[in-house]
């Protein structure tokens, strides 16, 4: 299982930073030019701080449940599509929950860790938070939003050549060649099924199982069971089905090893589910 998670490990931590921005919050600088735009633009004349109170309610909800008409709602009428661009964040003008962060780097370090039956300085959690700071308080010259793994390895890089200088060179290139062949794997993986495979073919049921599945992992709810007795019969729903089994344990169990996988099995999951779901024909 560590093995697998090593695998999938430049995949999943793209999936984590970008839900860092989906989760965030704009800045106070950001809320205020916002608050400007709208003023500018006639569609708010009450106070800065009524407008923050809404504009923490927008961004409060789900990122995939967001609506233009969620932010129409609380304006003096409807903002027009440029300007509701506007709303969109990046790590230059976001407040991101530094828990979070630390979680990232916790699980990096962690996983790396086991992986490697190494206690090297360049997968430290110190070294791996200061990479993620990084990347999410980013410089004039470097990006802001859709970061990927590429990303990641040049802030590392960086971080690593401040710290120690060449020191640990050879440490973190020997890792960094590894985790970045696997990206290359993951990659020529989805590159080959978007060419070569077409898309699942599920049936209404398997849709609405499928689904449902994503929508109760998502919020830590109850997983619903396949609906037909016999089971699924297509490889794909077989393995999303089996690593259910597996995240049904990892729920209940009280040992720590299997505790500190929760995550990264629930992010498995979600990942499966949205590729069914955008693959299938009907």
């Amino acid at each position: 299982m560590i093995k697998e998670l090593l695998h999938s490990f430049p995949r999943l931590l793209e999936q984590k930073i970008d839900a860092l921005l989906d989760e965030a919050e704009p800045s106070p600088a950001k809320a205020f030019q916002l608050y400007k735009a709208c003023q500018r633009e006639n569609l708010w004349m009450d106070s800065f701080e009524k407008f923050s109170e809404h504009l923490n309610h927008f961004f409060g909800l789900p990122k995939s449940e967001r609506r233009k008409s969620d932010l129409d709602q609380f304006l003096d009428r409807p903002a027009h599509a440029a300007l509701y661009e506007d709303f969109q964040l990046n790590f230059r003008n976001a407040l991101v929950d530094s828990r979070a962060v630390l979680d990232i780097a916790s699980w990096a370090h962690h996983l790396m860790r086991v992986s490697y039956k190494s206690e090297s300085a360049v997968i430290s959690s110190e070294v791996l938070l200061k990479t993620l700071h990084y990347i999410t308080n980013p410089p004039l010259f470097e990006k802001s939003q859709d970061i990927k793994f590429e990303d990641f390895c040049s802030a590392w890089k960086k971080i690593v050549f401040k710290l120690f200088g060449k020191k640990y060179d050879s440490e973190l290139h020997r890792i960094l060649n590894e985790l970045q062949w696997f990206n290359t794997q993951i990659k020529t993986e989805e590159t080959t099924q978007e060419r070569f495979i077409p898309g699942i073919y599920l049936t209404q049921t398997e849709i609405d199982w499928t689904t449902a599945v994503q929508q109760a992992v998502f919020e830590n709810a109850p997983i619903p069971k396949f609906p037909l007795s016999r089971g699924p019969q297509k490889q794909r729903l077989i393995d999303l089905e089996r690593t259910i089994s597996l995240y049904k344990v990892v729920q209940t169990t009280k040992l720590p090893e299997f505790i500190k996988h929760r995550d990264n099995i629930r992010a498995t999951i979600l990942d499966r589910c949205q590729s069914l779901l955008r693959e299938r024909a009907r």
